[in-house]
């Protein structure tokens, strides 16, 4: 390859503007309530509690409401939430009136079980087995990880990209025409060999073929977008090249074998197959390219989590 880097941009200069980390207290609070589901126990009560599963009788000219016996979870809205609601606060043997528009619906407790839920405790997160989760402190603290995870990976996109456009926008190449051609024949020669083991022709394909497959709608299309994509990757492949220099990655045979392994895992595909699909050349190619892309993740995660800390 002829092309080359004149002049870089250091990703490192990139101002990023990352969003505050703000957790979602309710879903921390309903994940520390998982940890009580298998503490839970049921008691015989002679009172009717939300939550508490009423036994009992109702009377109506109502026919749906005309039940010698009947269970249902008080407060849960699953069987008719005003007979739920009415129950509330009654005891065992009480009978209650409910008045509808239909005609009137007399119910009587026959029995009650409330739920038991213990305190949160440290023995609980013990006996989840996380590696240095062990109080309910850590357990805090493990779930509120998970949130920041999860909060990196919605922001990161746009903040790679950030970094991505105003390196490259502000390095300067020297770009040979043959390597940029190189670039696209490869991209092109890999969505030729998908069309074949489809039994299709790249060239030759419709836009109904094309349809869900690729955001085109001809083969010129395609060209046009291949063209346009791989005139950003040139660059960033010399940038992951650059950069790993000073990183020590490298591109292996191990790592292109276990690609290809891969691909015929995602793709029920033979080795064969894959390997035409994502020759030796432009799993290289693309290495390099993803690399670039990499490091700059990687700055972003370190940026991002200097700023949200939990």
């Amino acid at each position: 390859m002829r092309s080359k880097i004149v002049s870089v941009k250091d990703y490192k200069e990139v101002v990023l503007d990352i969003p505050d980390f703000q957790p979602d207290q309710a879903a921390l609070q309903k994940e520390l309530n998982r940890l009580l589901n298998p503490y839970v126990t049921w008691q015989e009560g002679d009172t009717v509690h939300e939550g508490g599963i009423v036994t009992c009788s109702l009377s109506s000219a109502i026919p749906r409401f005309q039940r010698e016996k009947i269970q249902f979870v008080a407060g849960s809205g699953m069987f008719y939430r005003p007979l739920e609601d009415l129950t509330l606060g009654m005891r065992v043997g009480e009978t209650r009136t409910l008045d509808l528009p239909e005609a009137t619906v007399e119910l009587t407790v026959l029995g009650v079980k409330n739920r038991v839920v213990p305190a949160l405790s440290d023995p609980m997160v013990e006996a989840l087995g996380l590696e240095g989760v062990h109080t309910l402190a850590d357990y805090r603290k493990y779930l509120l990880k998970q949130q920041l995870e999860q909060a990196f990976e919605e922001a990161s996109y746009s903040l790679v990209n950030q970094v991505a456009h105003e390196v490259l926008s502000e390095t300067e190449f020297i770009l040979y025409k043959e390597d940029w051609k190189q670039a696209v024949d490869l991209e092109l020669d890999r969505c030729r060999a998908i069309a074949r083991q489809d039994g299709m022709v790249l060239e030759q394909m419709t836009p109904q073929q094309f349809a869900g497959n690729i955001p085109v709608k001809s083969y010129e299309e395609l060209v046009a977008m291949t063209q346009d994509s791989c005139w950003d990757s040139l660059r960033c492949n010399l940038l992951g090249q650059m950069y790993a220099q000073g990183d020590g990655f490298a591109v292996s045979k191990e790592g292109y074998a276990g690609a290809i392994q891969e691909y015929c895992n995602m793709w029920n595909t033979t080795e064969e197959q894959a390997k035409e699909t994502l020759s030796w050349e432009t799993y290289v190619y693309n290495q390099w390219s993803s690399h670039a892309y990499h490091v700059w993740r990687e700055y972003v995660s370190q940026q991002y989590r200097a700023k949200n800390k939990v």
